[in-house]
């Protein structure tokens, strides 16, 4: 790894992606406490929503536009010169926030407040449909396709890391300043990172033919053709789907709907249970990233498993301390044991897949597939966050957990039992091998 950051493009690309993520970790965490406090102080309800609901519409819209958007963005990222796709998307990211933390700083109602959050998420939401095809598509194109399983733990450094950062910045920041301060220093943060990025050159880059005046919806066409042509993918990416499903509600609305709502507890109580995720994150993406698998199928079904009993067993014990069978502080303990376990079985199986799929498909089609790939696999997102903030407000997070626990073992049995993804996985065992002994 240390090899990967002596290369000047990938090291100015790594840190203008640090500071962009680590912008989008602090507003995701003060936001989602800013809306829950907002909804306490009107009573539960912020424009005649229920908090939990509310607070699953806004993480949900943002998903909806990136969701909708990234087909298109993968074919224009495409035809567009990457590297100012990526700095551009910084500048504007910051030049708005910077105008919405003065405008918070004037001071306006609660309800316009909520208004203009909304229409932050869907502005972030459109811009980071062409950020994540442009860092995933302009990464082999720099370090080359020999070093992109390495590139790919150096990055899982950068979620990790992000999260660490982002969430002490956002606790700090929300436990001692006012709201605005949070969104100025967000804005401040895409602007230095637009800054680094706009000196990043392409070193690694094959002669490709791009039809310029190839339509949109022809451009998503190709990528689904692309898909379909690779026995397995595309049912791999329907039950990556399933996946999102069942994890994005726990995560984005029940956990911090549960610590600052039912348990009523300050930010650093979910602040730690963050960090805990992203330290666990950070180790094991560098461990991870710098070994060689000898069967991707192997590692990735196994940590799967794994995965999903982390999940299952997170369940239990915010079960367990709702029903006063186990105290909090035994509760908090085995939460952090649990987000260990997470973070650590879903980086090994992440990676290992990430970097299969960027050697599997070609480089002229990147941009198109990873946009159609995102699309797919984030399809469900916005719709389970949503229906996860419904079930909050009319049950339990408890029992939303429950309901994401049973969802979980549709892609968990589906990525063990069906013969497409294993003959998916089959070819591209091989494929990694073959590179390997040409490396050797």
């Amino acid at each position: 790894m240390k090899e990967l950051f002596r290369n000047k493009n990938f090291t100015l690309l790594f840190l203008g992606n640090f500071v962009s993520e680590l912008g989008n970790v602090l507003f995701g965490f003060v936001a989602g406490l800013y809306v829950q406090d907002l909804a306490i102080k009107s009573g539960g309800e912020i424009l005649g929503v229920p908090s939990g609901m509310m607070l699953g519409t806004f993480m949900a819209l943002g998903a909806i536009i990136r969701v909708a958007l990234t087909p298109i963005a993968g074919v224009l990222v495409d035809r567009w010169n990457k590297v100012k796709i990526i700095y551009l998307t910084d500048y504007l990211r910051g030049i708005m926030f910077v105008v919405v933390g003065y405008v918070f700083f004037i001071g306006v109602p609660n309800d316009t407040a909520m208004i203009i959050l909304l229409g932050i998420t869907v502005i972030s939401g459109v811009v980071s449909a062409f950020f994540g095809p442009a860092i995933s598509s302009i990464t082999p194109e720099i370090v080359g396709l020999e070093k992109v399983q390495t590139a790919q733990g150096a990055n899982s450094i950068i979620q990790s890391s992000t999260m660490i950062v982002g969430v002490l910045l956002g606790a700090a920041a929300y436990g001692l300043f006012d709201f605005h301060t949070a969104l100025l220093l967000n804005g401040l943060s895409f602007i230095i990172s637009g800054f680094s990025e706009m000196f990043i050159k392409a070193l690694y880059k094959e002669d490709v033919i791009i039809d310029k005046h190839e339509s949109v919806l022809a451009g998503f066409k190709i990528g689904l053709s692309y898909l379909r042509t690779k026995t397995g993918l595309l049912t791999m990416m329907v039950f990556s789907l399933f996946l999102n499903f069942a994890f994005s509600p726990l995560f984005s609305v029940g956990i911090p709907y549960f610590f600052r709502t039912e348990l009523t507890r300050s930010e650093w109580d979910i602040a730690w249970v963050n960090i805990t995720f992203g330290v666990s994150m950070m180790i094991s993406g560098v461990v991870v990233g710098s070994m060689v698998f000898r069967s991707i199928k192997k590692v990735i079904r196994q940590n799967l498993v794994l995965l999903s009993s982390s999940f299952i067993f997170m369940t239990i014990i915010i079960t367990l301390l709702t029903q006063s069978l186990i105290n909090y502080p035994i509760f908090y303990i085995l939460m952090i044991i649990g987000n260990i376990g997470m973070a650590t079985f879903m980086m090994a199986t992440n990676v290992p897949l990430n970097t299969a799929l960027i050697k599997a498909i070609d480089q002229e089609y990147r941009g198109r597939v990873f946009g159609v790939i995102s699309s797919i696999s984030g399809g469900a997102v916005p719709i389970a966050i949503f229906l996860g903030g419904v079930i909050v407000s009319y049950t339990s997070v408890s029992v939303l957990a429950m309901v994401c626990s049973v969802l979980l073992l549709v892609p968990t049995i589906g990525f063990i039992t069906n013969d497409k993804i294993t003959h998916l996985f089959d070819s591209l065992d091989q494929g990694h091998n073959h590179v390997e002994l040409i490396q050797d």
